[in-house]
């Protein structure tokens, strides 16, 4: 085991992490019927993804492919742009996402294509990198001729979709919560598990949960 726990402190028997372990065990308490919902997971992969794959009979997954039609599968894997997905409206009963937010461009389009697609009281449920920021940091923008603007010098993530790696975009903060409920309408509950027992430790373990108001839960 390395010295970064986040990334280093596998499970011996399905080498999951602990973000991925903290996910299923806040999915286990408060979506103990998850398994029977319809779930859409953008850019899963990994132990936890597998497990939501194998037993949720419903389960959607996609990823990011510039250059493919938005939508269509290839090989089986479906292309989708977070900031416009083509799901109607009300389509899942929960969205899923891991360490995707701080890569997404613009992320007040995604949070609120999310609650599009949610039914009246479902949910996101993901984790990000949350730091100790006073306020979120914003790494880069959108530029006017459709390209990208780095405010700061450019910090890339390890991709397996992408070798060239994933561009940091925003190092959120808490106050993200904020950002959610102003451009989605969610509210969001952040779980901050640390559970020897279940794995759970290390840095930014953070586990959110982002409920769409209205109506009542998916049954």
């Amino acid at each position: 085991m390395g010295p970064f726990l986040r990334n280093d402190y596998r499970c011996l028997r399905c080498h999951s992490v602990p973000r991925e372990r903290a996910l299923v065990a806040v999915l286990a308490e408060a979506f103990p019927d998850w398994r029977r919902w319809r779930i859409y997971e953008a850019g899963g992969r990994g132990p936890s993804t597998d497990k939501l794959r194998a037993e949720c009979p419903a389960y959607v997954a996609s990823h990011y492919l510039p250059g493919r039609e938005w939508g269509t599968e290839t090989d089986g894997v479906r292309a989708e742009d977070l900031e416009a997905l083509t799901f109607d409206d009300e389509s899942f009963d929960l969205v899923v996402t891991q360490d995707v937010f701080e890569h997404v461009l613009r992320p007040e389009r995604a949070f609120a294509e999310i609650a599009r697609v949610l039914v009246p009281g479902g949910a996101h449920v993901f984790s990000v990198p949350l730091f100790r920021h006073p306020a979120t940091v914003v790494r880069a923008v959108p530029s006017a001729d459709g390209g990208i603007t780095h405010l700061l010098p450019p910090d890339f993530h390890k991709d397996p979709v992408n070798p060239a790696g994933a561009l940091v975009i925003r190092e959120w903060s808490v106050d993200i919560a904020d950002f959610i409920h102003a451009h989605g309408g969610a509210l969001t509950t952040i779980h901050n598990l640390r559970d020897r027992r279940l794995g759970i430790d290390g840095e930014h373990r953070h586990i959110l949960v982002s409920r769409k108001p209205a109506g009542h839960p998916p049954t």
